[in-house]
């Protein structure tokens, strides 16, 4: 059957992983917004679809990523209704998701419906009747095995008498995706394609591939190292005719996760050659340094944190599996106790930090007290 309009416009996300402990939820949310913005690429979408991980763990109300994301919830939803644009949000991996994508339904509740979204926690197939078509959503994890899971997905086409879907909208990975010694819960790619009529779009493997009519769009951000390709989502466009067109769009904004191979000999040379790396890069960022295990630097870690604190420092030690976190290397007093950080007792926190400095009078830790207050409001 085909298509009742003459072309569909969609956007495809997946692995947004909000919530994640190494890339916050509103530094992401912020790349989304840029993504995905009111503009006229956007009036033009017909459908909207999250393709899996759209959270990284559990996380729990007095979280203050909930907050951020609820709010992006509404944003996302409000410019949906704005538009006329279809939303759908699939279940993805059970240990990222946990079926907290269920809060974009309730968010929709309260706003008293104003945008058609569902969300998809099983196998279905689903028949959106103003464009004519038929859309298939597989979770992660579905079922036991990919062959129960295709057996599921060809006997529920039988009895709604379909011999293809238009569309595939999953969660998980294909064979050309991982090694062939994988022992991971791969699909068919050929089964899929022979069952899907137009796209398939799939999350959770990280990088952005295709292959035929299967576009993996990777993760929207960073979240770990190991990850230094492009990363965002992608735009397509299917016409009645039955052609086609795929385009990935970079979230130019991801967080940077950066490998430096330290081959200097002494501490000062290297600290220089990280200095170069370093001034590349946005605050924030990650970087991770590749170091033999008689280098210098590996008993002076701590100085990196001191000289670059607005870098996150990790370390992998050549020849060994060893990845290790240097924040974790420094070693703590004895007298140590977590300070949880929140937005009402961060000014006092840094007020602290000020104090010490010798180069600070009363005049100027007024003027820092009231310019930490503006901005934390």
């Amino acid at each position: 059957m085909a298509m009742k309009v003459k072309k569909i416009h969609l956007a495809t996300l997946s692995d947004i992983h909000l919530g994640d402990r190494r890339n916050s939820a509103s530094e992401i949310i912020a790349n989304l917004r840029r993504a995905i913005d009111d503009n006229t690429e956007t009036s033009q979408l017909d459908i909207i679809f999250l393709a899996g991980d759209v959270f990284d763990d559990l996380l729990v109300l007095s979280n203050d990523d909930v907050i951020e994301i609820d709010l992006w919830i509404y944003w996302l939803i409000t410019l949906c209704a704005k538009h006329d644009i279809v939303l759908r949000i699939l279940e993805g991996t059970p240990r990222h998701d946990r079926t907290q994508s269920k809060r974009f339904l309730l968010v929709n509740e309260l706003m008293g419906y104003p945008a058609d979204v569902k969300y998809m926690d099983k196998i279905s197939i689903e028949h959106i009747e103003r464009f004519g078509i038929d859309v298939l959503y597989i979770p992660d994890e579905a079922t036991a095995s990919p062959e129960l899971t295709l057996k599921q997905v060809k006997e529920m086409m039988k009895a709604k008498a379909l011999t293809q879907v238009d569309f595939a909208i999953m969660h998980g990975m294909f064979e050309y995706q991982v090694p062939i010694i994988s022992k991971d819960h791969k699909h068919s790619s050929s089964e899929y394609l022979a069952l899907v009529r137009y796209l398939i779009f799939i999350g959770h493997v990280h990088t952005f591939t295709q292959l035929d009519r299967i576009t993996a769009q990777g993760s929207f951000d960073r979240t770990a190292h190991g990850q230094e390709e492009a990363k965002g989502h992608v735009r397509a466009t299917v016409y009645e005719s039955g052609e086609w067109e795929v385009v990935f769009v970079e979230n130019k904004g991801a967080k940077k996760f950066v490998t430096v191979r330290c081959q200097t000999s002494t501490l000062e040379e290297t600290l220089v050659e990280i200095n170069d790396v370093v001034q590349t890069l946005p605050k924030g960022s990650h970087i991770r340094l590749d170091l033999d295990r008689d280098h210098p630097l590996n008993a002076s870690t701590d100085v990196l944190i001191r000289t670059f604190p607005m870098i996150s420092w990790e370390k992998t030690i050549r020849g060994t599996d060893e990845e290790i976190a240097i924040s974790d290397i420094v070693e703590p007093d004895e007298d140590y106790t977590p300070i949880t950080i929140t937005r009402e007792n961060i000014v006092e926190l840094l007020m602290k930090r000020l104090e010490y400095n010798e180069t600070m009078t009363d005049e100027l830790l007024e003027i820092a007290r009231a310019h930490l207050q503006e901005v934390v409001k």
